[in-house]
C-alpha cells in the first residue's frame, strides 16, 4: 500500500542514505522514497528516481472522526482492560479532559468503546448515586481489575490534590483513596491480570512535584482498592521529572525518575521494605524516560536529554535483581530543525510474545526520523529508520497488540520554503511491525491515519479482544478525534 500525498505539488525523491555514528548497535542507513519504512537489515546507499503515490488498495484506518463538538484539554488516552494480550476483560475507553466551555463543564470525558470498537458519546463520570467524579488538567488513564478502567488527575478542589476514580468504562465510577495522603498523580501503569500501579509526590509537594518521598499504590487483580501503600524516599528534595512506573506479573513495581540532574530507580517488591535507591547516570535538561520490569528480574530503562541544542538516547539494561550498570549510548544529535525531541521519545513495550521493542527519535540528513529495534539478553537489536522526504518523522506512541505485534505512530509536518517545518499542519502515520529475525524489527508500509492537519498528541492502542487498533488525537478547533484500524493477521 502507498502512502497519500501530502498535497505537495512536487513529489519527493529519496534521502541519500547516510551512515549514522551509533554507539552500541550497528549503523543503519536511512532510505525514504513512498514508503518510509526500513523492514530489514541496512540497505546500500541509492538515489531513486521521482515516485509517483499512487491511490492506496486497502484502507485500514476508518476516516478521523470527532468525538463531541467542543474543544479539549491535551491529552486523549485511549484504554482497554485485560488480563493478558488477547484476554479483554471489559469495554476500552477514549478518555480526554473537556475545556470550560464544554457542556457540563471543565474536566474528564470518558467515551466507552463498543461494537467494532466505535466509541459512544461523551460521558461525565459518574458514582452510583448520580454524584459526578470529575478531575481536571492532565489526565492519567489505564486499565484495572474486573474489567475496570482507572483515571487520575487533578482535584477540581486544589490542583495539587490528587483525584483517582475507577469503574467500567459505561458507569458508575467510584473514587479510589489510597491510605497515605497524594499530590496530583503523575505516574501510572499497568500489567498483565489487571494489576495496577500509581505513583504521585507525598502530600504537601506543590505543583512542581518537589518532594522529598514519594507514594505508590498498588491494587491487585483481585482487590478493589489498593492493597500496599509505600512511602519511599527519593534523592532529596528537589522537583522529580519523567516519574515512570514499570509492572513485572508479581506486581512489583519499579519507579525511575530524574531529579537534581540524575536518573534514579528503586524497586518496591509486592511484599517486604523498598530496595536500595540506584543512580543510573547522570542527564540533561528536558528527560524522557521510559522502563520495563519482567518476571526474571531484569529491567530495561531508556531515556533521552537535552544539552543545548543536542540531544541524546540511552539505554540501561540491568544485570539480574534488577541491577543496573553504565548505560549504552544509543545515538546522539544536534536537533534536527530546531525543534526538540518528541514527547514520545523513547518508548518501550513488551511485546505478546515476551519480546521487548524500543523506538526513539533520532537524526538522520538534518531531518528527525523514528528508529525501532528489539531489546534482548544480548542488547539493542540493529535499528530499522522511518524517515520522511525533505520533511521529519516525530515519534508520537509504541503500542504493543495482541498477536506478538506492534504499531508505531509518527506524524510529518509539512515542508516550508524556508525555516522549520509547519508544526500546525501534520499528517499522521502508522506502521505495523514485529520482532524479526537476525534481531531486527519489521515493520511493514506506512498506513495514513490522518491527512495534514493540527494533529498533536496522537496516541493508539489495540483491542486485546480482535488485533483493532484505536488512535486519538487533538485535531481540528482542538477536538479530539479519532480513527479505528481493522485486524490483520500476519505481517
Amino acid at each position: 500500500m502507498s502512502r497519500l500525498a501530502h498535497g505537495l505539488a512536487a513529489t519527493h525523491a529519496r534521502l541519500v542514505a547516510c551512515a549514522l555514528a551509533v554507539v552500541g548497535v550497528p549503523a543503519v542507513t536511512a532510505t525514504r522514497a513512498v514508503a518510509p519504512v526500513l523492514a530489514g537489515p541496512p540497505q546500500p546507499a541509492a538515489l531513486s528516481a521521482e515516485l509517483t503515490p499512487t491511490a492506496q488498495t486497502e484502507m485500514l484506518w476508518s476516516a478521523p472522526t470527532a468525538i463531541g463538538a467542543c474543544a479539549a484539554q491535551p491529552a486523549a488516552r485511549v484504554v482497554f482492560p485485560s488480563e493478558g494480550p488477547s484476554r479483554a476483560t471489559g469495554a476500552g475507553a477514549i478518555v480526554w479532559s473537556a475545556s470550560s466551555r464544554c457542556p457540563g463543564g471543565e474536566g474528564t470525558r470518558v467515551d466507552a468503546i463498543g461494537a467494532g470498537d466505535q466509541p459512544a458519546p461523551p460521558a461525565v463520570p459518574h458514582s452510583a448515586a448520580g454524584r459526578a467524579l470529575v478531575a481536571r488538567g492532565a489526565l492519567l488513564a489505564g486499565g484495572a481489575p474486573h474489567g475496570q478502567i482507572v483515571i487520575a488527575g487533578a482535584s477540581p478542589g486544589a490542583s495539587s490534590s490528587g483525584l483517582l476514580i475507577q469503574g467500567l468504562a459505561g458507569g458508575p465510577f467510584e473514587a479510589l483513596k489510597p491510605v497515605t495522603g497524594t499530590a496530583a498523580p503523575i505516574a501510572l501503569a499497568t500489567a498483565y491480570l489487571g494489576d495496577m500501579a500509581l505513583a504521585s509526590p507525598s502530600a504537601g509537594g506543590d505543583g512542581d512535584a518537589t518532594a522529598s518521598s514519594l507514594n505508590i499504590h498498588v491494587e491487585r487483580f483481585f482487590a478493589h482498592d489498593f492493597v500496599r501503600n509505600v512511602t519511599v524516599p527519593t534523592a532529596g528534595p528537589g522537583p522529580l521529572q519523567a516519574l515512570t512506573l514499570a509492572m513485572d506479573y508479581r506486581s512489583e513495581v519499579l519507579a525511575v525518575w530524574a531529579q537534581g540532574g540524575a536518573v534514579y530507580a528503586r524497586v518496591v517488591p509486592n511484599r517486604g521494605a523498598p530496595r536500595q535507591i540506584q543512580r543510573l547516570a547522570s542527564i540533561g535538561l528536558q528527560p524522557q524516560i521510559a522502563a520495563v520490569l519482567s518476571d526474571d528480574e531484569r529491567a530495561i530503562v531508556a531515556w533521552s536529554e537535552r544539552r543545548g541544542s543536542e540531544t541524546a538516547v540511552y539505554v540501561d539494561r540491568s544485570a539480574p535483581g534488577v541491577r543496573f550498570g553504565e548505560p549504552e549510548l544509543l545515538e546522539r544529535f544536534s536537533d534536527p530543525d530546531g525543534l526538540p525531541s518528541p514527547a514520545a521519545s523513547p518508548s518501550l513495550v513488551r511485546l505478546s510474545s515476551e519480546g521487548v521493542m524500543l523506538a526513539w527519535a533520532g537524526a538522520a540528513a538534518g531531518r528527525w526520523v523514528v528508529r525501532t529495534a528489539p531489546v534482548d539478553l544480548n542488547g539493542v537489536g540493529a535499528p530499522s529508520t522511518i524517515a520522511a522526504p525533505a520533511t521529519d518523522a516525530l515519534l508520537a506512541d509504541l503500542a504493543a497488540g495482541p498477536d506478538a505485534d506492534a504499531l508505531v505512530l509518527w506524524t510529518e509536518p509539512l515542508p516550508t520554503a524556508a525555516g522549520p517545518p509547519d508544526m500546525n499542519r501534520q499528517a499522521l502515520f502508522a506502521a505495523r511491525g514485529f520482532d524479526g529475525y537476525q534481531a531486527h524489527a519489521a515493520f511493514g508500509e506506512p498506513e495514513q491515519i490522518a491527512p495534514p492537519g493540527p494533529v498533536s498528541d496522537a496516541t493508539v492502542a489495540f483491542d486485546p479482544a480482535n488485533d483493532r487498533a484505536v488512535a486519538a488525537w487533538q485535531g481540528e478547533a482542538a477536538r479530539i478525534e479519532y480513527s479505528i484500524r481493522a485486524g490483520a493477521p500476519g505481517p
